[in-house]
Protein backbone atom coordinates (compact mmCIF):
# COMPACT_ATOMS: atom_id res chain seq x y z
CA UNK A 1 0.00 0.00 0.00
CA UNK A 2 1.25 3.43 -0.90
CA UNK A 3 2.23 5.35 2.22
CA UNK A 4 1.50 8.59 0.34
CA UNK A 5 -2.30 8.80 -0.18
CA UNK A 6 -2.06 11.96 -2.28
CA UNK A 7 0.38 10.30 -4.71
CA UNK A 8 -1.82 7.19 -4.87
CA UNK A 9 -4.86 9.37 -5.67
CA UNK A 10 -2.90 11.13 -8.43
CA UNK A 11 -1.93 7.76 -9.93
CA UNK A 12 -5.51 6.46 -9.80
CA UNK A 13 -6.89 9.68 -11.33
CA UNK A 14 -4.24 9.60 -14.05
CA UNK A 15 -4.99 5.94 -14.78
CA UNK A 16 -8.74 6.64 -15.00
CA UNK A 17 -8.06 9.52 -17.39
CA UNK A 18 -5.61 7.62 -19.60
CA UNK A 19 -7.81 4.50 -19.72
CA UNK A 20 -10.81 6.68 -20.62
CA UNK A 21 -8.97 8.48 -23.42
CA UNK A 22 -6.91 5.64 -24.87
CA UNK A 23 -8.78 2.51 -23.84
CA UNK A 24 -7.37 -0.06 -21.45
CA UNK A 25 -5.47 -2.15 -24.00
CA UNK A 26 -3.88 0.86 -25.72
CA UNK A 27 -2.88 2.59 -22.50
CA UNK A 28 0.72 2.49 -21.40
CA UNK A 29 1.86 2.67 -17.81
CA UNK A 30 4.43 5.26 -18.91
CA UNK A 31 1.60 7.60 -19.99
CA UNK A 32 -0.11 7.13 -16.64
CA UNK A 33 3.13 7.81 -14.79
CA UNK A 34 3.78 10.97 -16.81
CA UNK A 35 0.28 12.32 -16.17
CA UNK A 36 0.54 11.46 -12.45
CA UNK A 37 3.97 13.11 -12.19
CA UNK A 38 5.71 9.93 -11.00
CA UNK A 39 8.13 7.48 -12.49
CA UNK A 40 6.96 4.26 -14.11
CA UNK A 41 8.80 2.29 -11.41
CA UNK A 42 6.76 4.09 -8.74
CA UNK A 43 3.56 2.76 -10.26
CA UNK A 44 4.93 -0.79 -10.33
CA UNK A 45 6.09 -0.37 -6.74
CA UNK A 46 2.44 0.02 -5.69
CA UNK A 47 0.54 -1.89 -8.39
CA UNK A 48 1.63 -5.29 -9.66
CA UNK A 49 0.37 -4.68 -13.18
CA UNK A 50 -1.72 -2.46 -15.40
CA UNK A 51 -4.60 -4.85 -14.67
CA UNK A 52 -4.16 -4.35 -10.91
CA UNK A 53 -4.17 -0.60 -11.52
CA UNK A 54 -7.46 -0.90 -13.45
CA UNK A 55 -9.04 -2.86 -10.59
CA UNK A 56 -7.79 -0.26 -8.10
CA UNK A 57 -9.47 2.47 -10.17
CA UNK A 58 -12.71 0.44 -10.17
CA UNK A 59 -12.49 -0.05 -6.40
CA UNK A 60 -11.88 3.68 -5.96
CA UNK A 61 -14.96 4.45 -8.07
CA UNK A 62 -17.09 1.98 -6.12
CA UNK A 63 -15.96 3.61 -2.88
CA UNK A 64 -16.68 7.08 -4.29
CA UNK A 65 -20.19 5.99 -5.23
CA UNK A 66 -20.63 4.51 -1.75
CA UNK A 67 -19.48 7.79 -0.22
CA UNK A 68 -21.95 9.73 -2.36
CA UNK A 69 -24.72 7.40 -1.23
CA UNK A 70 -23.81 7.75 2.44
CA UNK A 71 -23.59 11.54 2.17
CA UNK A 72 -27.07 11.86 0.68
CA UNK A 73 -28.95 9.02 2.36
CA UNK A 74 -28.05 9.93 5.94
CA UNK A 75 -29.95 12.75 7.55
CA UNK A 76 -33.36 14.29 7.86
CA UNK A 77 -36.04 14.32 5.25
CA UNK A 78 -38.27 11.89 3.51
CA UNK A 79 -36.48 8.59 2.69
CA UNK A 80 -37.70 8.50 -0.92
CA UNK A 81 -36.54 12.08 -1.54
CA UNK A 82 -33.13 11.29 -0.01
CA UNK A 83 -32.89 8.21 -2.22
CA UNK A 84 -33.82 10.23 -5.32
CA UNK A 85 -31.23 12.90 -4.46
CA UNK A 86 -28.67 10.14 -3.99
CA UNK A 87 -29.43 8.64 -7.38
CA UNK A 88 -29.07 12.02 -9.10
CA UNK A 89 -25.73 12.62 -7.35
CA UNK A 90 -24.48 9.19 -8.45
CA UNK A 91 -25.75 9.89 -11.99
CA UNK A 92 -23.71 13.11 -12.02
CA UNK A 93 -20.60 11.21 -10.85
CA UNK A 94 -21.09 8.58 -13.54
CA UNK A 95 -21.67 11.27 -16.15
CA UNK A 96 -18.29 12.79 -15.29
CA UNK A 97 -16.71 9.35 -15.78
CA UNK A 98 -18.71 8.13 -18.78
CA UNK A 99 -15.68 7.37 -20.94
CA UNK A 100 -14.14 5.21 -18.22
CA UNK A 101 -17.42 3.30 -17.89
CA UNK A 102 -17.33 2.73 -21.64
CA UNK A 103 -13.82 1.30 -21.37
CA UNK A 104 -15.02 -1.11 -18.69
CA UNK A 105 -17.91 -2.28 -20.84
CA UNK A 106 -15.90 -2.63 -24.04
CA UNK A 107 -12.57 -3.90 -22.80
CA UNK A 108 -12.70 -5.20 -19.26
CA UNK A 109 -14.76 -8.34 -19.82
CA UNK A 110 -11.93 -10.53 -18.64
CA UNK A 111 -11.94 -8.62 -15.33
CA UNK A 112 -15.68 -8.80 -14.69
CA UNK A 113 -15.32 -11.57 -12.12
CA UNK A 114 -12.85 -9.42 -10.18
CA UNK A 115 -15.01 -6.32 -10.60
CA UNK A 116 -18.06 -8.25 -9.37
CA UNK A 117 -16.05 -9.43 -6.36
CA UNK A 118 -15.04 -5.83 -5.59
CA UNK A 119 -18.66 -4.69 -5.89
CA UNK A 120 -19.84 -7.44 -3.56
CA UNK A 121 -17.13 -6.54 -1.06
CA UNK A 122 -18.13 -2.86 -0.98
CA UNK A 123 -21.81 -3.80 -0.71
CA UNK A 124 -21.05 -6.29 2.09
CA UNK A 125 -19.09 -3.69 4.02
CA UNK A 126 -22.14 -1.41 3.95
CA UNK A 127 -24.93 -3.97 4.38
CA UNK A 128 -25.93 -2.72 7.85
CA UNK A 129 -26.45 0.78 6.50
CA UNK A 130 -28.43 -0.53 3.53
CA UNK A 131 -30.61 -2.60 5.88
CA UNK A 132 -31.40 0.44 8.02
CA UNK A 133 -32.28 2.56 5.01
CA UNK A 134 -34.39 -0.14 3.34
CA UNK A 135 -36.24 -0.75 6.60
CA UNK A 136 -37.07 2.97 6.77
CA UNK A 137 -38.30 2.84 3.17
CA UNK A 138 -40.46 -0.20 4.01
CA UNK A 139 -41.94 1.50 7.07
CA UNK A 140 -43.01 4.42 4.83
CA UNK A 141 -44.54 2.03 2.28
CA UNK A 142 -42.02 2.74 -0.48
CA UNK A 143 -40.60 -0.77 -0.62
CA UNK A 144 -42.38 -4.10 -0.45
CA UNK A 145 -41.72 -6.30 2.56
CA UNK A 146 -39.16 -8.55 0.91
CA UNK A 147 -35.70 -9.41 2.24
CA UNK A 148 -33.24 -6.51 2.03
CA UNK A 149 -30.63 -8.51 0.15
CA UNK A 150 -33.19 -9.10 -2.62
CA UNK A 151 -34.07 -5.39 -2.71
CA UNK A 152 -30.37 -4.53 -2.92
CA UNK A 153 -29.77 -7.03 -5.73
CA UNK A 154 -32.77 -5.69 -7.65
CA UNK A 155 -31.55 -2.10 -7.27
CA UNK A 156 -27.99 -3.05 -8.23
CA UNK A 157 -29.19 -4.93 -11.32
CA UNK A 158 -31.42 -2.03 -12.33
CA UNK A 159 -28.51 0.35 -11.82
CA UNK A 160 -26.03 -1.78 -13.77
CA UNK A 161 -28.47 -2.24 -16.65
CA UNK A 162 -29.19 1.49 -16.76
CA UNK A 163 -25.48 2.37 -16.66
CA UNK A 164 -24.71 -0.19 -19.36
CA UNK A 165 -27.30 1.11 -21.82
CA UNK A 166 -26.55 4.75 -20.97
CA UNK A 167 -22.82 4.23 -21.52
CA UNK A 168 -23.34 2.73 -24.95
CA UNK A 169 -25.89 5.31 -26.13
CA UNK A 170 -24.11 8.66 -26.41
CA UNK A 171 -27.42 10.50 -26.78
CA UNK A 172 -28.94 9.06 -23.62
CA UNK A 173 -29.01 11.40 -20.62
CA UNK A 174 -28.44 9.71 -17.24
CA UNK A 175 -30.40 12.31 -15.26
CA UNK A 176 -33.40 11.79 -17.55
CA UNK A 177 -33.14 8.05 -17.05
CA UNK A 178 -33.08 8.47 -13.28
CA UNK A 179 -36.07 10.81 -13.42
CA UNK A 180 -38.01 8.30 -15.54
CA UNK A 181 -37.24 5.48 -13.11
CA UNK A 182 -38.34 7.57 -10.13
CA UNK A 183 -41.53 8.62 -11.90
CA UNK A 184 -42.34 4.93 -12.43
CA UNK A 185 -41.55 4.23 -8.78
CA UNK A 186 -43.79 7.08 -7.58
CA UNK A 187 -46.64 5.84 -9.75
CA UNK A 188 -46.13 2.30 -8.48
CA UNK A 189 -46.22 3.29 -4.82
CA UNK A 190 -49.22 5.65 -5.00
Amino acid sequence: MDENPERRARILNAARDVFARQGFRNSEVKSIATLAGVGKATIYKHFDSKEALLLSVVRSDLQAIRDIALTHLVGPGHPLKRFETTCFAIADYLDQNRNFSLVLIREAGEFMEDIQRLRQQVVGENQAFADAFFNAMKSEGFLPDIPNHIVLNLLMNLTLGTVYSWTLDKDQDMRSEVETLFQLWREGTE
